[in-house]
């Protein structure tokens, strides 16, 4: 019965240690929790400051977000390319454009093509002067004639 009591008692303190390491474990990783928690706000601040900075002094670079991101994802131009071009110049392009509106690439020997502003503030992409959506219009015409397909007009009057 002694023997069953002593292996109790020392079951007990047992049970206290590892109750005392799991209380000391749980405040490391509170403190942990904490850190990080300090260290990600100290790096969200120190963001936030250079977002606000190049706002401030770029106020255009809000607006050019969307345009970039079609110039990458849509059209697959590379990051030099891109850089260039929101610089406000003129880029030279060889290679083909990809028109998400007809599906299709299209030769580009030679265009050049820019960011110009428009009335409302907004980023437009111009190919040879033209928005690219009136260019890669263009150029659907082109392949359709070549193929001897009658293009389509669109007609914007009114027929009585």
């Amino acid at each position: 019965m002694k023997a069953l009591e002593r292996r109790n008692e020392e079951l007990q303190d047992r049970i206290l240690e590892l109750e005392e390491e799991a209380r000391q474990r749980e405040y490391q990783q509170a403190k942990q929790i904490q850190e990080i928690k300090t260290a990600y706000e100290q790096q969200n601040s120190k963001l936030s400051e250079f977002v606000d900075f190049v706002k401030r002094y770029f106020p255009y670079v809000e607006k050019l977000m969307p345009t970039i991101k079609f110039l990458r994802d849509t059209l697959n131009l590379g990051d030099a390319i891109i850089r260039k071009l929101c610089t406000f110049k003129d880029v030279s392009i060889k290679g083909e454009l990809y028109s998400r509106e007809f599906n299709q690439h299209f030769r580009a020997d030679g265009a050049v093509c820019s960011l110009k502003q428009d009335t409302e503030g907004k980023f437009d992409f111009k190919i040879d002067g033209v928005s690219h959506v009136s260019w890669f219009r263009r150029k659907k015409d082109e392949f359709m004639q070549a193929l001897g397909m009658p293009t389509r007009k669109q007609d914007k009057g009114i027929r009585l």
